[in-house]
């Protein structure tokens, strides 16, 4: 008999998502890639509850978030659909979910309500504010909580706004998702030691706060306040900077070593600035404009071969024609192919983890809405076809 191809370091793993936004989709994407098989839980489109932007199966943001995953559409504000809820965690391993504080609990949904029902279930709840706190019933999209975390008031330039990088969204991946995979597979982990279960609270903006780990903690040491940059690249450093080649191209530059530095101002023609790398801002606009007009000289590539093979940190500004043409990220294969019934070949951003044993990846293309509705009823919960037809006619399912 042939050996089946092992799924990855969380095969045998079962999570239900509730959530419907990006960060917590996200995070059970992440776990299905790692193995998980995963089961997203979508409203039914006639709820009224279902933006069009994430309920639609061949848009972008669709294909994006679910790979890997199974989806079934079920109303759980209909008694029924919270008993279909109710039998389904008592198979699962990991609940994830995205509601405001508070809302599950009056649903009867909520950790303390469901885990009399597993208590080996791992639950999350990725919220912006987490579950307590002055801000703990606030709306907020990532833009508020790139801004309330300090991400973007160091971004951009002192001499205009605060800048929102729509993409990647920051906030929500590094404060959300990131956080949550770790929360997850750390309480899976604990579990194989004590054999419980437990509930994980994922605050965004708690979340990003923790990454400020050089100027957060400068800060909280010394007292000094950062600053954005004068400079519109947001940087007033001429050795950790973007320029501007002859061909209208970017490219950036990195050398806060000593001796690197020493290696760009020769390479620049430019030695009379060795001395100076750290000197004030009036000093670092005469260096940057210096180095500009070196670097018009040159086409983007061109300066890319010199810096690399002198060792020099160097990097393209690229676009994502550029991203995905590079001949190194196509040897890392940063893309997967997939078949989707509706769009043919689709290719999607891969997993980053590499595995040598346990391998994670992508290994189906995301599902049709409700696609696995009857499957997922059917063999996990055992219901008749003729029950399926009822929750189908009542507007349980879709």
């Amino acid at each position: 008999m042939k050996k089946q191809k092992n799924r990855g370091p969380l095969e045998g793993i079962k999570v239900l998502d509730l959530s419907k936004y990006g960060p917590s989709r996200y995070c059970s994407m992440i776990l299905a890639d790692l193995g998980a098989e995963v089961i997203v839980v979508e409203m039914p489109r006639t709820a009224g509850q279902t933006l069009e932007v994430v309920s639609d199966d061949v848009g972008s943001l669709y294909i994006a978030h679910n790979r890997n995953k199974k989806c079934i559409v079920l109303n759980l504000k209909k008694e029924e659909g919270k008993e279909i809820f109710y039998r389904l965690v008592e198979k699962m391993d990991v609940v994830i979910e995205a509601n405001r504080p508070g809302v599950l609990k009056r649903r009867g949904m909520d950790y303390e309500s469901v885990k009399k029902l597993n208590q080996r279930l791992i639950y999350c709840s990725i919220t912006g504010y987490g579950q307590d706190g002055p801000y703990a019933q606030r709306t907020g999209h990532e833009i508020n909580f790139a801004a309330v975390s300090g991400i973007m008031e160091l971004t951009g330039s002192k001499n205009g706004p605060p800048v929102y990088l729509q993409s990647p969204s920051i906030a929500d991946l590094l404060g959300g998702v990131t956080h949550a995979v770790i929360a997850i597979t750390s309480a899976l982990f604990a579990r194989e030691k004590n054999g419980k279960g437990q509930y994980i609270d994922v605050s965004i903006t708690d979340g990003t706060i923790f990454y400020h780990w050089i100027d957060g903690q400068s800060y909280l040491l010394n007292g000094n306040l950062p600053e954005r940059a004068e400079s519109p690249t947001g940087s007033d450093m001429a050795c950790m900077n973007t320029y501007k080649a002859g061909d209208g191209k970017y490219f950036t530059v990195g050398c806060a070593e000593p001796w690197l530095w020493v290696k760009l101002c020769k390479l620049v023609g430019r030695e009379d600035f060795v001395p100076n790398q750290f000197d004030d801002i009036d000093k670092q606009k005469e260096i940057y404009q210096a180095f500009s007009e070196a670097f018009a000289t040159r086409d983007r590539d061109e300066w890319v071969k010199l810096l690399g093979e002198a060792d020099i940190g160097v990097g393209p500004v690229y676009n994502f024609e550029e991203i995905f043409s590079d001949p190194h990220f196509k040897h890392r294969k940063v893309l997967a192919e997939v078949e989707h019934p509706k769009l043919g070949k689709i290719k999607l951003l891969n997993t980053p983890f590499k595995f040598s044993e346990t391998p994670a990846g992508v290994r189906a293309g995301p599902p049709l809405w409700g696609e696995h509705t009857r499957e997922v009823l059917s063999n996990i919960l055992g219901y008749s076809e003729s029950k399926i037809s009822h929750l189908l006619k009542e507007g349980v399912i879709e």
